[in-house]
């Protein structure tokens, strides 16, 4: 991102005295990461910072939780909530249908948002004539990475609790810096978290993915009973169901990174993992291989985009109505064209 970008986007917030802080629905470690972050530099330079979530959080995002004190949001007259605040700072989405939760709040409100973010799917999310600021960089391997270049440029101190939110992000996009995404710039924003913010790497990696429900066991393995192969081993196909969670007694977040897990299969090059979310609507998680190891592209980007969704090359998603069969008929016929 050109320096001239983060030195806009900052002197816009720099001039909120009072900041919303929001990002999409079913956050993420990069999500929760860039929140907890952000907000926590921003009251370091004596502003007012809240950020929000919809739902309960993992319990192994807590940590993020006590650094970024994410409030609960109540739905209210958006009149009522922009006389609360100055401005609004949109973190890891740009799309309207991640941002259901607030969707009707945002297209009401009348403060000048800065949404900073680094995926492929875009909205206009400008309405009633807002001053509003877009920073996008699409090559960045995280939202939180961005956020750590954009401290950098702005010379705004970064501190402990706030390294360690922002590289959780950094780490949880990146699949522990063993994604593809995973590149010098990546690399370079994360040693120098590690050495100017004394994050211990062993403390967080264990806080990430050393710190699950046995609940999310169960539904792993429920999961895993589902699996299917298709288009020659190509296409990995598995399924959640209500009743799979009620019987292993798992949250919505157990699901998080469950659809990696058929990616582990030497001939696989896509997956998916369709959640019967009920009252007829089918969420699907798709992930893809880099070409480098099985010599070919797929972008399930635009896969998840004729299903109303989208997200990154490899890793994206899409809410679809529909009955789970018919939902799945339709996403293997969709992935195996574009296998082919």
């Amino acid at each position: 991102m050109d320096a001239h970008v983060y030195q806009e986007a900052g002197r816009r917030v720099a001039g909120w005295p009072r900041t919303l802080v929001l990002t999409h629905q079913r956050p993420d470690a990069d999500a929760l990461g860039a929140m907890a972050g952000m907000t926590r530099v921003l009251r370091a330079l004596g502003l007012e910072a809240t950020a929000f979530i919809y739902d309960e959080i993992a319990p192994r995002y807590q940590f993020l939780d006590a650094i970024g004190d994410f409030q609960t949001w109540q739905h209210g007259e958006p009149a009522a909530i922009d006389g609360r605040f100055d401005g609004i700072l949109i973190l890891d989405t740009c799309s309207w249908s991640q941002l259901d939760p607030v969707a009707d709040y945002l297209r009401a409100s009348r403060l000048p948002k800065v949404v900073l973010d680094h995926h492929a799917t875009r909205d206009d999310l400008s309405v009633n004539g807002t001053d509003d600021y877009y920073a996008i960089d699409l090559t960045s391997s995280s939202d939180c990475g961005l956020v750590y270049e954009w401290c950098e440029a702005m010379g705004w101190p970064i501190d402990e609790p706030a390294g360690e939110a922002i590289l959780t992000g950094i780490a949880g996009d990146t699949g522990w810096f063993r994604f593809s995404n995973t590149d010098g710039r990546t690399l370079r924003a994360a040693a120098a978290l590690l050495e100017h913010c004394q994050v211990r790497p062993e403390i967080l990696y264990a806080r990430l993915y050393a710190a699950h429900s046995p609940a999310r066991l169960r539904l792993m393995t429920r999961m895993l009973e589902t699996l299917q192969f298709h288009a020659d081993g190509r296409l990995a196909v598995v399924e959640l169901t209500k009743a799979m969670f009620d019987q292993a007694g798992a949250r919505p977040d157990d699901a998080e990174e469950l659809v990696n897990i058929p990616m582990e299969t030497h001939s696989v090059v896509v997956c998916v993992l369709l959640t019967d979310m009920g009252e007829g609507v089918v969420r699907l998680n798709f992930r893809s291989k880099s070409p480098e190891l099985v010599g070919r592209t797929v972008d399930v980007s635009a896969v998840a985009g004729t299903f109303g969704g989208g997200g990154h090359h490899r890793a994206a998603g899409a809410r679809v109505p529909g009955r789970l069969d018919e939902v799945r008929d339709r996403a293997i016929a969709a992935i195996t064209e574009a296998l082919e």
